[in-house]
This record gives C-alpha cells, structure tokens and sequence, in this order.
C-alpha cells in the first residue's frame, strides 16, 4: 500500500496529463521574431564573441540556469530570444498535442538504421512547429539490469547497437535544426537511488561498456548537447565531474556543443563550473548571480569562467540557427497523419516473435470462431515508461481494439478481466471454448517509471493468470508489454506462442494485431538478453537486494543535499560482463538471447567470404579494413525481413575479453525465394580494447573469428583472420 502511494505521488507529478509542471500536454508557446543584431555572414563562434562582448556579467551568470522548468533564458537587451526543451526521445512532450512513438528500446529493436533517421526527423519536425528547439533526448545508458526503471527510455544492452542506432537519430533531429541531447553522462544504470546511488566502476569497464554510444554521439553523429547524469561516477557527481565532462568529453572527443544538467541534479556551484557543466536546469539554483558573484569575490571564480560556458550557449544555439530565425516553424506539423503511420511503421519494426510452437501464430481467421481476450493490458495498453519519455496518445489504438478492427465480423471477441489473476467460473467456461486465447500482461507507466525501480517479476498476479489460463485452454498466446527483460521462467513452458511488444506508442495495438493475424511478418529482435532467472544475471550479484523497494526518502526526499543523504557505492563488480557478454561467456543458458527474434518466413546464410584474411597492424591504422560478404535468402513462403549480426570473437588476447561482441549488423528484407549478397566491414575500432594497465586503447596481433547469424546463440557462419604485426610497436594506438 505505501510503494503504491508513493508511485501514484510521482504519477501524479511527472506523469500527469494535466495539472503539472512536467505535464504531457501542458504548454502553447506563442510565435517570436526576436532575433540579435549580428552581421550573418559572421561564424557562429564569430557571432557569440560579438554577443558575449556586450554582455554584463550578471547577464552572462543569469543565463546558466534555466527558467519555467524547460526553457533557457533570453535577454531582452541583446534580442536573444529565450531558447525551450521538450522532453524525449519518443515525441515532443509537454507541448500539447504529439505523436507519440514507440519508446527507445523499442526502436532500438527495429535493428534499423533508416527508421531511426526517419524518426528523428519526425519528432524535430513537431518540435520546431512548437517552438522547441533543444530535444532531450535520445538515451543510451546500457541496460546493465532489467529491473531499472528507465531502461525502455535507453537503446539496450550492447555499446555497439546503442551506437549505431543513436547515430542516425541525432543526425535525423539536428537536420531539421533542433538539438538532439545525448543523456545520461555517464553510468546512470539504475533508477534506485540515482541521485545517490556512486557507480564505482574500472576504466577498462567505462571505456568499453558505458562511453561508447556517446563517443559516438559526439564523434560520428555530431551531437550539439550533452546531459550529465544524476549519480556519482566513481566519487563525483556527474555534474561537477571534469574526468568526464572537460577530459573526455572536449579534449579527447572534441565536443563542441553545451552540457546540460539533468533537472536537479546540480550540488555545487563552483565544482561544475570548473568540471564543464554550462547550464543548470529547471533552475540556476546553484550557478545563479548570487552565488557565483560570491566565489568571484572571494577570488575563487573568475569572469573568464563564466565566459566559457555562457560561449558555449551562443555558439551552439548561432550553429542550430535558432537566433537567425522564428520560434516556430508553420510549415512543419505539429502531428499528422503520416507522422502517425511512422510511428506505426516502427512498431511494425519492433515487435518481436519470441516463441512459436507448433506454428500457432499467425492466427489463420477462416479457422476461428471464438478468440478469448484476456487481461487488462489489453484494453488499457501501455504505451509508455512513466517519466520524461511518455508522450500522450490522442491516438491510442489498444492492443483489443485492433483484434476488434483486425478479426472478422463473425468471429466472437470475448474480453475478459479476471481479478488478481484468478478467473471467475463464467470466465474459465469461456477460455475453454475459445478457439485462441490471448492474454495480454505487462506493466503501466505507473509500475514502470524513471524515479525508482520496477520489479524483475509481472506485477499484480499476472504470471499466475497465465498460467491459470494454460490449464484450460493449449492454444494461448502471450504478449508482454514491458520495456525490457522479465522473469518468465515460472509460466513460459506452459504456453505455445509469446510475443515482446515493448512500450510501441500509439498505434501499438495495431501492429501487435497486424502481427497476430499475419498482416506483419514479424521481424524485431531482442537488444537485451532475457534470462531464465535473476541469478544468472551477472551485474545482479552487484545490485541491490530489492531493486523494487520504494522509499519516500529517495524519491522525493531532499535529492542534493549532502549533508541530509549520503552517497554510497554501486559496485560494477561484474566489469564487461553485461548481458550477452557474460551469458556466452560463462555458458550460462538464457531464456531468450540477446539479438533474438523469430518470423513467419525461414533464412538461410551461406558463402561467408572475408578479405583479406591476413591484414597488418599498420594497415588498419592507415584505415584499411576487411570486408566481409556472404548471401542471405528467404525460404519461406512469405515476404520477410532479417537482422544479419556479426559478432566478432578476438582468439589470442593479452587481457580476457567476451567470448564475443557484436560489431555488425544489417536488416534485409526479401521476398520467397529471393535471395541478396551484402557487405559489412571490420575496421581497427572493432577489434581493439582498452588497456587499463597502459592507459590507453590497443590493437593487437593474433587470430580473430567472424560469426554471423541471427542471434548472438545462433550463428551459421563462421571464419578466420589474422591481424599481424609489422613493426614492434604498431599495437598501440
């Protein structure tokens, strides 16, 4: 009763449709024309130097934090507009009306490329028709365990898949002149306790695991925003962090744009200053005129340090043209009916066929005469984590009124609603006469939700429902609606069909019911590993005991005062062993692998070829690669798509290392009997790790294995190559 209060507290508080700050359909901002007197054919970086040269330094502090919960200030004087953000990555929320797209993983199950660009340039479209101009978003902290409570806002489990699909995204938003933001750096794994909880981890492990889909960001895709996470990052807050925000991020990766805090995660005003931060929001609690004037008198800051971020705000916002233009764009929608059939078409992408015995799916309709429709899931389907990712559907289309919409006339819908799991005599006698049943489970955005954990097993008696429902009837098809791996070892064997359905954003139940009468040949694929139980999950031996526990003191207790919460040590104890890398590793037998994912059509892979099979140190430093080809073909009797992974396997190391890791991936889709060659390369980054006991990254000589397959556990095609050395120091890099 107390955990559930607390959870309707922040329900009501940063889930809430109405009657919030953070509210999902709250704010109408009003087109400007403000605009600086700067002469255009200037640089942006030439640009900030004219404003910031006018700038008092009351104006430059009071620029650093941000006003009315999303927007950073203008200045009247100078004509800088003020500048707004809207939360997240699956639609513009908080400003009324939007589409509403599947959430991160679920995109990040689609395994594609295109559709994450497309989607980009969706959602930036609708924010600059809003006067948006700064998103906040995409997510990419791994997955490290399933129970945190905003791992359906992030990309999964593996660096490589969140960083290629990140990339494609950015470059999607920021084509369309909004800033993409990049979030949470770094480590920000768990929801437990996040302004506490210190991730203490190995630089091996943060170099290889947790940096890389935002090294990505920054390096390939351009990124103009960086947000700093809420915990520690081995000691020191991520905010106030200059390891991470000045060492790595600006002078080792060349990041050029702002970092911004996440909302109230700032503790300090002189240590973020120093450390990199540029902007603190809702509010300048801490870098406000007061505070900083204060540590410039007593010599501690200087003007100079108020420069450097307050440049980094105007060369940014001058690169993104946001001062050059309206607040709002009236040529772009603010949603439409094509930006709602993208979203559907990425749900498509994103459903996921994990069982399928004795082909039970797709439901043949001429054989029907009665589905059972079972579970409130169904009727009030999910389409969102709790927090700043969910978006408010005008649209929503429930998983039972797409089987309504999908299923013949003359077919009998039953929908039936159990209590705690248990159905009533009335509603067995129906769920033995029905032909199929269907029984939707999952959580709400209120059981799952940033803020706090959620729970490693299906909440409210659910997993005890299914397999009550097996007991009647042999003919049941589960869909999870959840936004990341779940216990299902207690009912999985009892049913023939299981069908992943994430959190898939307002047309979801459409394209479940598309997948479930065969309109969809399924093709998502798991960007996390599901384990059979929670002890075979190696980071769980690191983790809190109870994950799901709920405390008022941590959730909405004073979050940012030292001297009121201590900070405490996350352990990392399980090192690069995270999802699939430990499970193949270890030989520890999952439920459901990582990249996995059935079809209704059949593949086969054939003619691996890699070129050369011999390359040298120096060559690929030069930026040489290998290429490795090989022929896909559908089959089956269907139209189909397919994910061909390649993983590679490093043979002869100096240092342990997975026994795998993905560094490849392609979707192809094909026709029956049509079959396609494609081409992936393997470039130096892809066979290099990190050398913590030289500080540094290395490619060494040695024997290395190609794997290609449709899962990490499944993978047809193997080969070899050589990496030789040439000269005696060529493996450093």
């Amino acid at each position: 009763m107390f955990a559930r209060l607390i959870k309707q507290k922040v329900q009501n508080t940063i889930n809430a449709e109405e009657n919030s700050s953070y509210a999902m359909a709250g704010l109408e901002l009003e087109d400007s024309h403000v605009f600086p007197d700067v002469d255009e054919d200037l640089s942006a970086e030439e640009k900030a130097e004219v404003i910031l040269k006018q700038m008092t330094l009351e104006e430059k502090t009071d620029m650093l934090g941000g006003i009315d919960n999303l927007a950073i200030k203008g200045n009247d004087r100078l004509k800088l507009p003020r500048v707004w953000c809207s939360d997240a990555s699956a639609g513009v929320r908080c400003f009324k009306r939007a589409t509403a797209f599947p959430v991160p993983i679920a995109m990040a199950a689609t395994w594609n490329r295109d559709q994450m660009k497309i989607v980009g340039e969706t959602i930036a479209k609708e924010c600059r028709s809003k006067g948006v101009s700064i998103l906040l978003g995409p997510g990419v902290n791994i997955c490290r365990v399933p129970t945190c409570g905003r791992n359906f806002e992030y990309m999964g489990e593996d660096p490589y898949l969140a960083a290629k699909l990140t990339t494609p995204y950015i470059k999607g938003v920021q084509s369309k002149g909004v800033i993409a933001t990049i979030k949470h750096f770094a480590c920000n794994n768990s929801d437990y306790d996040r302004h506490r909880a210190n991730s203490k981890l190995d630089e091996r492990t943060l170099r290889e695991i947790y940096l890389p889909a935002f090294k990505e960001a920054v390096k390939e895709a351009g990124v103009l925003s960086v947000m700093s996470a809420y915990n520690p990052v081995n000691g020191i807050f991520a905010s106030e962090n200059k390891t991470l925000l000045t060492d790595i991020l600006r002078s080792e990766w060349g990041f050029k744009g702002f970092v911004i805090s996440d909302w109230t995660s700032v503790y300090d005003t002189e240590k973020p200053i120093r450390a990199g931060l540029d902007l603190e929001m809702p509010k300048g609690d801490y870098l406000n005129h007061k505070r900083i004037q204060k540590l410039i008198d007593a010599g501690k800051l200087s003007e100079q340090d108020i420069d450097k971020p307050v440049r980094n705000l105007l060369t940014t916002f001058f690169k993104a043209g946001i001062y050059s233009r309206s607040l709002k764009n009236h040529d772009s929608p603010e949603y439409s009916d094509e930006h709602s059939q993208i979203s559907l078409d990425t749900a498509r992408q994103a459903v996921t066929l994990l069982k399928n015995k004795n082909k039970l799916l797709p439901l043949d309709k001429s054989k029907l005469s009665k589905i059972a429709v079972v579970g409130e899931m169904a009727k009030n389907t999910t389409t969102c984590g709790g927090g700043s990712c969910c978006i408010r559907s005008y649209d929503k289309v429930s998983i039972l009124d797409a089987i309504l919409e999908e299923a013949r006339e003359d077919i009998d819908i039953m929908y039936l609603e159990p209590k705690k799991g248990r159905p009533n005599s009335e509603q067995i006698k129906k769920i033995q006469n029905a032909d199929v049943v269907i029984v939707s489970v999952g959580f709400t955005n209120q059981d799952e939700s940033e803020a706090y954990d959620k729970s490693w097993e299906l909440p409210n008696s659910q997993g005890k429902l299914i397999k009550t429902v097996s007991e009647y009837n042999d003919n049941v098809v589960v869909i999870l609606t959840t936004g990341t791996d779940v216990e299902t070892e207690s009912w999985i064997h009892d049913i023939p069909a299981l069908l992943h359905g994430y959190y898939l954003g307002e047309k979801g139940g459409r394209a479940i019911a598309e997948v479930l009468f065969g309109k969809t040949n399924p093709s998502g694929k798991l960007p996390f590993t599901m384990a059979k139980r929670w002890e075979d999950i190696e980071a769980a031996k690191y983790y809190v005991k109870n994950p799901e526990k709920i405390s008022l003191l941590r959730i909405l207790g004073p979050q940012g005062k030292r001297w009121i919460r201590k900070i405490w040590d996350m352990e990392y104890g399980e090192k690069l062993m995270v999802g699939y890398r430990h499970f193949d590793t270890n030989n520890v037998e999952p439920q459901f692998p990582f990249g996995f994912g059935l079809s209704y059509t059949e593949f086969a892979f054939s003619d691996l070829k890699t070129n050369p099979s011999e390359i040298s140190t120096e060559a690929l430093e030069k930026g040489e690669q290998l290429t490795i080809s090989l022929k896909l073909e559908n089959k089956g009797a269907i139209p189909g798509s397919e994910v061909i992974q390649l993983y590679v396997k490093d043979v002869e190391s100096s240092l342990p290392r997975p026994e795998k890791e993905l560094k490849g991936f392609e979707k192809v889709h094909l026709d029956p009997g049509d079959s396609a060659s494609v081409e992936m390369t393997i470039k130096k980054e892809d066979l290099m790790f990190f050398d913590d006991t030289k500080g540094r990254w290395s490619l060494e000589p040695g024997k290395f294995q190609v794997l290609i397959g449709s899962s990490s556990r499944d993978l047809p095609l193997q080969s070899t190559f050589n990496v030789t050395r040439l000269k005696q120091n060529a493996d450093n890099v």
